[in-house]
């Protein structure tokens, strides 16, 4: 008899080809007969019951094929070679010929006012082009501060923009842990961040990021490197080290404060650049041999004179109680400063000077304005504070004499003067044109024909500037 189902615990059910009928009996688990067969001695021929399969599953046949590939595509028939880095190559920025235009536009109109290359050096390193990161990012970034600067001139830079530029600068390890701290790097991060202020604002983050990062590079390399560098070296060190406080400076009195790089009473002498010539430069002349410089010219004295009226307004802001005495006395201090200068940067009209000292006139003079400017707006808020009656006078009559001489300067020197001291050059005049327009609107004076008709020419000529930018713009 069959075995009965169910008193054999686990057993397998399997059907046995001794019956014809295809009973079902059982065989216990791992036994290979039948329970009836291993009973009568003989071969048992039971066949395990198959299940029925359905078509196959296609998401896991195209899972298994997508694997099979990648796993051909993973196993290399033979080790590869690393890939070589990207070459520098200046071609990577503009055609040369553009690279040429741009460098020419930057010694002519920019590098009086930011004397930081000395001119043959640089322009026989162009000429060589021997694949420097460094010196390419360099390169890119004097290109993109011109680009952000002499706006009016963008049409002869062809596709050439900030943006681009910060992509390469980007590609070409700019932000890189591993880059060491250089006086090519400090100078390309200085020039990508007037860049990208003119461009995208002083309060944009990479704005703030790019300043940071050029001062923290020139703060270490004077305390760290300095004995080690060349005569050279040093002297554009010291020469990138005030124009960076210089538009610390500038962003300040906009209300931006950045990363401070020197404190008002700190001392200075020592940081002051020689006021010497590019040959003078080369050959590691001190000052005592300027006698020596036959008819070249140097733009350093310019570029003290401005770091000296940075530094009066600063000492300005250094007091913990503000009062009318000491900014009258900062005022008084940026008007005198100007008197003792150089005749080729003397405020005497007619300007028939270079090209070159003129922009450095309009610098150093628009900016002495706009020191003076802000420095009575604090005046007229420390008078409205204390409630005075009699000071607002006085500053009501200082604030004309600024607008007076401002228009003096824009109604004589040329247009093209005005652009090669760069876009940075407009929020100033419309600051100051800003404290006559309140004036106007708020002032206990009253109306006046007068204040009227200069802000009138005042914002005839700010548009005329703003005006040459936006129709090169779109050009470009």
């Amino acid at each position: 008899m069959h075995a009965v189902r169910g008193k054999l615990k686990y057993a397998n059910v399997v059907q046995c080809s001794s019956y014809p009928d295809g009973t079902q009996c059982v065989a216990p688990i791992g036994e290979s007969k039948c329970s009836v067969c291993s009973e009568l001695n003989i071969e048992c021929t039971s066949m395990r019951s198959r299940k029925k399969r359905g078509p196959k599953n296609r998401y896991i046949q195209s899972l298994r094929a997508r694997l099979d590939r990648n796993d051909t595509l993973a196993t290399p028939s033979a080790p590869s070679a690393p890939s070589a880095p990207e070459q520098a190559r200046l071609d990577l920025i503009a055609p040369y010929a553009i690279i040429h235009q741009v460098m020419t536009d930057w010694f002519e109109w920019i590098h009086p006012v930011a004397p930081l290359l000395h001119h043959d050096l640089f322009m026989q390193r162009l000429s060589d082009d021997n694949g420097s990161t460094p010196f390419f990012l360099l390169v890119l970034s004097i290109c993109a501060a011109t680009v952000a600067s002499v706006r009016r001139r963008r049409h002869l830079y062809g596709s050439m923009s900030v943006e681009a530029c910060l992509e390469l600068a980007e590609r070409f390890g700019i932000w890189s842990l591993t880059n060491k701290i250089t006086l090519e790097r400090a100078l390309a991060l200085y020039n990508l961040s007037i860049a990208v202020s003119h461009e995208h604002g002083l309060g944009s983050p990479l704005t703030y990021r790019l300043c940071a990062e050029s001062s923290i590079s020139v703060k270490y390399l004077i305390h760290e490197s300095f004995e080690q560098m060349s005569f050279m070296d040093q002297q554009t060190l010291k020469r990138l080290y005030w124009l960076i406080y210089a538009n610390q400076c500038t962003c300040d009195m906009h209300g931006r404060q950045l990363l401070i790089l020197r404190h008002a009473h700190e001392a200075f002498g020592h940081l002051l650049p020689l006021e010497i010539t590019d040959e003078q430069l080369l050959s590691g002349a001190d000052a005592g041999s300027m006698e020596s410089a036959g008819p070249s010219v140097s733009y350093i004295p310019g570029l003290n004179a401005l770091s000296r009226l940075f530094m009066i307004w600063h000492s300005s802001q250094a007091i913990t109680t503000q009062s009318m005495d000491n900014l009258y006395d900062q005022i008084m201090q940026a008007q005198r400063l100007l008197e003792d200068l150089p005749s080729e940067l003397t405020w005497q009209p007619p300007h028939l000077g270079q090209f070159a000292f003129n922009v450095q006139k309009v610098n150093l003079k628009v900016t002495q304005l706009h020191i003076r400017s802000n420095l009575l707006e604090q005046m007229n808020a420390l008078a409205q504070d204390q409630h005075m009656r009699v000071t607002p006078d006085a500053i009501f009559n200082e604030r004309h004499r600024v607008v007076k001489e401002l228009l003096d300067v824009l109604y004589n020197m040329p247009e093209e003067v005005f652009d090669a001291n760069g876009y940075s050059i407009v929020p100033k005049i419309r600051d100051i044109g800003g404290a006559l327009l309140d004036e106007l609107r708020t002032g206990s004076q009253g109306p006046s024909l007068q204040a009227s008709i200069n802000l009138d020419k005042l914002l005839a000529k700010l548009d005329s500037l703003d005006q040459r930018i936006t129709v090169q713009a779109a050009i470009a």
